[in-house]
């Protein structure tokens, strides 16, 4: 499972690298063009947006697999080690419970959107909307790479994870 979340991880990065440099480049011809040559690029904002929306589901799970989101730990931080163990064990498998379920809604969601396309760009909306799903399933796999190697260091002797 190391290997897959690895490989993902290596993916968003690219594609988040692309992403913003795809956001740079369109947003700064946009007003190029808008207050310059007076005509702007009608497609320039729902683009943005789109990959705006695709860099923050990436970005969200890069962050679950960096372990960087926000936390309040005073609590957490009185437990002992093998408290705060099953505390991250118990957290990791409700986190994973609500994200398959998330999952499950948000392909039946996009999968229900065959027939809609963007206003501007006219492409199907499911792809932008493909953003949730996809960051979600890389968020998920992240976190069950976590759980696993958090059962890995109970069965080699309790190291921190």
């Amino acid at each position: 499972m190391k290997k897959v979340s690895d490989f993902i991880e290596s993916i968003e990065k690219a594609i988040s690298v692309v992403l913003i440099a795809a956001i740079t480049l369109i947003l700064f011809f946009a007003v190029i063009y808008r207050y310059f040559l007076k005509d702007p690029i009608f497609w320039a904002n729902e683009a943005s947006i789109f990959m705006l929306a695709w860099l923050t589901f990436l970005g969200g799970s890069l962050g679950l697999k960096y372990r960087s989101q926000a936390s309040i730990t005073f609590l957490v931080n009185r437990l002992s080690e093998k408290n705060k163990r099953i505390m991250s064990i118990v957290t990791h498998i409700i986190i994973l419970v609500f994200l398959g379920i998330l999952l499950y809604l948000s392909y039946e969601w996009v999968f229900s959107l065959s027939d809609i396309k963007s206003s501007s760009m006219r492409i199907p909306m499911w792809i932008p909307y493909l953003s949730v799903p996809v960051g979600l399933t890389f968020a998920f796999i992240h976190l069950l790479d976590q759980l696993i190697d958090y059962f890995k260091a109970d069965r080699q002797g309790g190291g921190s994870v």
